[in-house]
């Protein structure tokens, strides 16, 4: 907990939180504009697909496998709509302020110093990507942090003391 305070809750690490924050909103940003790509180039096949098969099946023309390949289209067709549909859902990440972010681990702060473990472990996720126990030292890897160290400790010889 105190490396966490000192690596992310701390009044001087707000402009460079802000800028790695914005750094990744920008990365998401770009990741989903192309997967909006992607998905708006597979609808536009998806429906040249079925009117194709429209136009077979208004010429008089019919195969069961038509019925087969039609319903598989119309289900593409729904999957991609509603997969556009909860994208457009999806929160705006495109730039956070300096003040959000301060409000944010002001209030996770607060729940560090309270102490309150069942609220701690519900945070720690937030700025801890993984740890890593080895028999002579525990590793802390921070998801958000002023700088990109790993943080290690010594394993006391009573790991209950941890």
């Amino acid at each position: 907990m105190s490396e966490l305070s000192k690596k992310v809750f701390f009044e001087a690490a707000l402009p460079k939180l802000v800028e790695k924050q914005n750094e990744e909103n920008k990365k998401i940003i770009l990741e989903r504009n192309e997967e909006r790509k992607i998905l708006a180039k597979r609808y536009e096949d998806v429906v040249k697909g079925i009117n194709m098969i429209v136009d077979v099946i208004a010429r008089g023309y019919f195969h069961p496998s038509l019925d087969d390949k039609l319903t598989e289209l119309e289900q593409q067709k729904i999957e991609i709509e509603t997969r556009l549909k909860e994208m457009d859902n999806l929160p705006d990440t495109s730039f956070v302020t300096e003040e959000k972010i301060k409000e944010y681990l002001l209030k996770d702060k607060e729940v560090l110093e309270a102490g309150d473990p069942h609220k701690i472990k519900q945070i720690l996720p937030t700025y801890i990507n993984k740890i890593i126990v080895y028999p002579a030292r525990i590793e802390a890897h921070f998801r958000l942090s002023v700088d990109d160290t790993v943080c290690a400790w010594m394993v006391a010889a009573n790991r209950s003391q941890l």
